[in-house]
């Protein structure tokens, strides 16, 4: 039942107007909350005190757990200067949260990070060379841009050329992990004959 459900799960993915969908719903989801969620925020800053930031620093660790998870599952086509490079941008990826002390810019690097694996794997279906990195944090970069766009239209939200910068850059250290980790994994034979 679990490899059935993997394999639908994938195809899923493996269809090109299912991820631009997705896509433009996750875009839709992040646009459509942000008047929201500053005052959903100064919630919880006063619910959970000094825990929001705690709360999203667990939020990018189980993340990251899931990718490391994958990347163990499939431990035999990764070599240790891969594990090297994901933990290194892991920790450059975490340092750059731990930095930012607002809760909001920290929930705005996560979402753009996920939203540059979802461009990749949509991508993945048109381009077929390195250009799919710069392409995919491009588009990044223009969603981050109209993000903020929409924010210097809002009255409790600021336009800040810095959260684009930020935004950006969430895209970017996902498309390297793609490009150093994900992406350079050795090509592993299986034989399916049976030994019957």
């Amino acid at each position: 039942m679990y490899i059935h459900s993997t394999k639908k799960y994938s195809k899923w993915f493996q269809n090109k107007t299912f991820l631009w969908s997705l896509i433009a719903c996750y875009v839709t989801l992040i646009y459509s909350t942000l008047y929201i969620m500053r005052p959903i925020l100064n919630f919880l800053k006063m619910t959970l005190k000094g825990y929001l930031n705690l709360s999203v620093g667990i939020m990018f660790l189980i993340i990251l757990s899931l990718v490391l998870a994958h990347i163990i599952s499939n431990r035999e086509r990764y070599s240790v200067s891969q594990y090297l490079w994901f933990s290194f941008i892991s920790c450059l990826y975490g340092l750059v949260i731990y930095i930012l002390e607002l809760p909001e810019e920290q929930v705005h690097y996560i979402e753009y990070g996920v939203l540059s694996a979802l461009i990749y794997l949509a991508l993945t279906h048109d381009i077929n060379n390195v250009s799919i990195y710069i392409f995919s944090s491009i588009i990044v970069f223009v969603f981050g841009a109209i993000d903020e766009g929409i924010q210097w239209l809002l009255p409790n939200r600021v336009f800040d050329i810095r959260d684009i910068i930020m935004n950006g850059t969430a895209g970017i250290l996902v498309q390297l992990l793609i490009a150093m980790v994900i992406s350079k994994r050795k090509v592993v034979l299986v034989d399916h004959t049976d030994s019957s």
